[in-house]
């Protein structure tokens, strides 16, 4: 039934595999050191490999030579055309007999998956067998499994189920073999932990979070610069310079403010001269910028007459300017107090007409409070 063919075809097919296994190695030498399992998209592929087989109706499993070539149309489908030639075994009435098996199939190879060092596949394809001087329809079905070897170079390993339509059964099949993508490959993209678009080798901050805007150095953007990235940052507009909390939002202080004006007056006299008018209006301004401050109206004497006229004298040149403030500043009245010290607390005891000029006064002291932006 079956011719025992000469080895040279044999011969001729473990040639062609030791070409193709030099090849894979050869272009596999110069790959990167990164990739992931398998062949390349988008590039064509050689399979040298061992494969294993029994024949239908064949007494023995036996293994030969194969030679598969492939393309990856995208991620992960492909196909793939693989040649194999194995010795088949057979008992027959007068011993043994050996046939040479020339299988040729073409595949559909799909990647389930796709990891850097492993990746799993599913095949599907038929083609046609010659055993001996018989030929035959054959389908095949199988999975394997390739194995990272470098980006270009890959070991893979399949097993598949194979019908003969002529012969009917399941024969098994097995393959083992290297996978070598041809052609120029790019250099993978260097590592890049966090994802953000910026090589590990100069990311300044290599654990951004996933989403994230970043700067060139890797880094959460921080539009107005006040140390918290803008994703953190509840007031993106932060003035240049200023302290923040964790939150990026100015950190604000309460300052005491406070001013003086002293109100001269002419001798036994508490008409407010003109010229103190301006004088007034400032601490009238004061108050309205500082809403919360409050001013103490202090009225003095020099230290001539009694003390009992001088006391209503400091008294009357106090409500004098409180009456001002009131009535022509519009500053409310509960905001001011009016203290009269008579001659008590003079500014200079000296008994000269600058002396008393001096003293015959009213000191008003407002204080208040103003909220501020800390500074760093």
């Amino acid at each position: 039934m079956f011719k025992n063919r000469v080895s040279a075809g044999d011969a001729m097919m473990w040639h062609v595999w030791r070409m193709g296994l030099t090849a894979a190695l050869t272009l596999s030498a110069s790959a990167w050191v990164q990739g992931a399992a398998g062949p390349v998209s988008g590039k064509v592929y050689l399979t040298p490999g061992l494969a294993i087989y029994r024949a239908p109706d064949g007494a023995d499993y036996d293994g030969g030579a194969a030679l598969g070539i492939g393309y990856m149309v995208r991620e992960d489908l492909g196909f793939e055309l693989l040649y194999s030639s194995v010795n088949a075994y057979f008992d027959t009435p007068n011993g043994q007999t050996k046939a040479d098996a020339d299988l040729l199939w073409l595949n559909l190879i799909y990647r389930a998956g796709r990891s850097e060092w492993w990746q799993p596949f599913l095949l599907f394809g038929g083609g046609r067998s010659e055993i001996g001087n018989s030929e035959d329809a054959q389908f095949n079905v199988g999975f394997g499994v390739f194995g990272k070897v470098n980006p270009r170079l890959s070991y893979r390993a399949d097993l598949r189920a194979v019908h003969s339509s002529d012969e009917g059964g399941i024969e098994p099949f097995a393959f083992i073999g290297l996978t070598a993508s041809l052609g120029e490959i790019a250099p993978p993209p260097p590592p890049d932990a966090d994802g953000d678009g910026v090589p590990d080798p100069r990311d300044r901050c290599p654990e951004t979070p996933a989403g994230v805007q970043v700067d060139a150095d890797g880094c959460p953007l921080d539009s107005d610069r006040d140390g918290v990235p803008d994703y953190l940052d509840d007031c993106p507009d932060t003035l240049a310079g200023a302290a923040v909390d964790a939150k990026g939002c100015h950190i604000e202080v309460v300052e005491d403010v406070s001013m003086e004006v002293v109100i001269e007056f002419d001798l036994d006299s508490a008409a407010i001269r003109a010229s103190h008018y301006g004088d007034i209006r400032r601490v009238a301004e004061f108050m309205r910028t500082y809403a919360d401050a409050t001013a103490v109206l202090e009225g003095h004497t020099d230290v001539r007459g009694s003390d009992a006229y001088n006391q209503g004298l400091s008294e009357r040149r106090a409500n004098a300017v409180l009456s001002r403030l009131v009535d022509v500043e519009g500053i409310a009245p509960n905001r001011l107090r009016a203290v009269g010290y008579g001659k008590t607390r003079p500014l200079v005891e000296t008994n000269t007409e600058p002396s008393h000029q001096r003293n015959r006064r009213v000191r008003s002291q407002a204080d208040g409070t103003r909220v501020v932006i800390r500074m760093k």
